[in-house]
């Protein structure tokens, strides 16, 4: 059976070592792991959706959690220079909250956190992104300032 999304980063977050997380997270390396991973925690990214958890009801049906990779298709529409800009806000917040009642309520959950630019697991960072997965996520350096 294959894993949701939100199962993979909540085993990893239980991971004591840094190594032990590194290598778990490539072991369930796929292109939906990335993007929520760049999604949530790349500052290059733009969500259009507004803050906050929407009013949504979680699926009551069983066994959906592969539900999510099958929906990742639909992301392109809740993020800047994604599919259809043009689309009125109201049917873009329509489509997020039909995604959300149709996967695992775990995923739904992640989900809300990744369009909010967070990971809702312990211990999943930048840093740790960037040592499994080089170069996934731009980390800003803050810049110092300079007195005149």
């Amino acid at each position: 059976m294959q894993l949701s999304l939100s199962e993979i980063l909540s085993n990893c977050s239980k991971i004591s070592t840094t190594q032990g997380k590194v290598q778990y997270l490539q072991q369930h390396d796929s292109i939906p792991l990335r993007t929520i991973l760049q999604w949530a925690l790349d500052p290059r990214v733009e969500w259009t959706l507004p803050l906050g958890t929407p009013p949504y009801k979680p699926t009551q049906a069983v066994d959906q959690h592969g539900r999510l990779y099958q929906e990742m298709r639909m992301l392109q529409y809740f993020v800047k220079n994604g599919g259809q800009p043009e689309l009125p806000a109201l049917r873009r917040e329509t489509l997020f909250v039909q995604l959300l009642e149709s996967i695992d309520p775990d995923d739904a959950k992640l989900m809300c956190s990744v369009k909010d630019k967070k990971i809702p697991y312990k211990g999943i960072t930048p840093k740790l992104i960037n040592t499994a997965f080089p170069g996934l996520i731009r980390i800003e350096e803050k810049k110092k300032s300079v007195e005149a």
